[in-house]
């Protein structure tokens, strides 16, 4: 028995997601993607009258001149733009000009830090390949590296963790620790208890201050919140700040809306602005940052090497 053509495909999906755009409209659809009305019709009967076993359930139907979407294209539409994005970026790839490049993942802080430090270096010693950083999710870091969007990535998952999101053979590699510290400022409530440096602050005392931490499902804050349940399991820790980026956390920090868990690097760049405390041990989340990489890089290994090497540079001794 002859196996049932599967209708979906790029264009289909590019001409959903239009169309929707266009509020149901096949004239504007069809002006938007250079076709004629009869062909964007044809490509939407299987979407209008469903065709299984790709299209089980209809995702379109006809109101009067428009399309409205079914409940199953509206639970479709996210996915379809996704795929037509995609494809488009795939494409985009598949014909791009192969001029030496190196393209590396990181987050806010390492773009404007590490990694700009190691393409200035890496643009010295190869002035004929260019770089491209692209600011992205821990996760998505990862999956970019997995599918050959991303030739590197800096991220402070774990290797298990990260090797768990690839589910393809990567090289994991330690670059940087920068221990975490509790930090607050000069003048605040909680000044008083930081005025002994040398004592290490407990779970006990945290889960009692009002914090400014990194959001929640930032791979550090997993870390920092699973070690806080574990010596105290029934907290309801108070946070007053949550976000992205250490320097945005140390702000909050210096203008007093709580205690924070920062770098020590960053908490010294604030200076007399703020006291700072060690983290006990059972309550330091580690903050070393890896560099993630394909295990077989092809014929672009050499490059990708160079930037590796660069980054180890501009990361100077661990």
């Amino acid at each position: 028995m002859a196996a049932t053509k599967n209708v979906l495909s790029p264009e289909l999906c590019r001409t959903f997601v239009a169309l929707v755009r266009h509020e149901g409209s096949v004239t504007a659809a069809a002006r938007e993607l250079g076709l004629n009305e009869a062909s964007v019709s044809k490509r939407l009967r299987p979407l209008a009258r469903g065709c299984p076993p790709a299209v089980p359930r209809p995702w379109l139907a006809k109101r009067g001149k428009r399309f409205v979407t079914t409940d199953e294209g509206r639970r479709m539409l996210t996915a379809a733009t996704e795929a037509a994005a995609g494809w488009d970026r795939f494409a985009a790839l598949a014909a791009a000009d192969r001029e030496p490049a190196v393209t590396v993942a990181c987050g806010h802080e390492a773009a404007g830090g590490i990694v700009l430090a190691a393409a200035a270096r890496f643009r010295r010693e190869h002035p004929a390949a260019a770089v491209r950083v692209v600011v992205a999710r821990g996760r998505a870091r990862v999956e970019g590296v997995a599918v050959g969007r991303f030739d590197l990535a800096l991220v402070t998952d774990t290797p298990a963790a990260v090797r768990e999101v690839a589910r393809r053979p990567v090289l994991v590699e330690a670059l940087a620790e920068d221990e975490l510290v509790a930090a607050c400022a000069i003048r605040s409530d909680w000044a008083a208890a930081f005025a002994d440096a040398a004592r290490p602050v407990t779970a006990v005392e945290a889960v009692g201050w009002t914090l400014v931490l990194p959001e929640g499902d930032s791979a550090v804050r997993r870390r920092w919140d699973e070690l806080v349940r574990r010596r105290v399991p029934t907290a309801a820790p108070r946070v007053a700040v949550e976000a992205g980026g250490w320097r945005v956390l140390a702000g909050y920090v210096a203008a007093g809306f709580g205690v924070g868990l920062l770098p020590r690097s960053v908490a010294a760049g604030l200076g007399v602005r703020v006291r700072v405390r060690a983290l006990a041990a059972d309550l330091r989340p580690s903050n070393r940052v890896y560099v993630v990489r394909l295990a077989d890089a092809g014929e672009r290994a050499e490059l990708i090497d160079a930037f590796r090497a660069a980054l180890g540079g501009a990361a100077g001794p661990d």
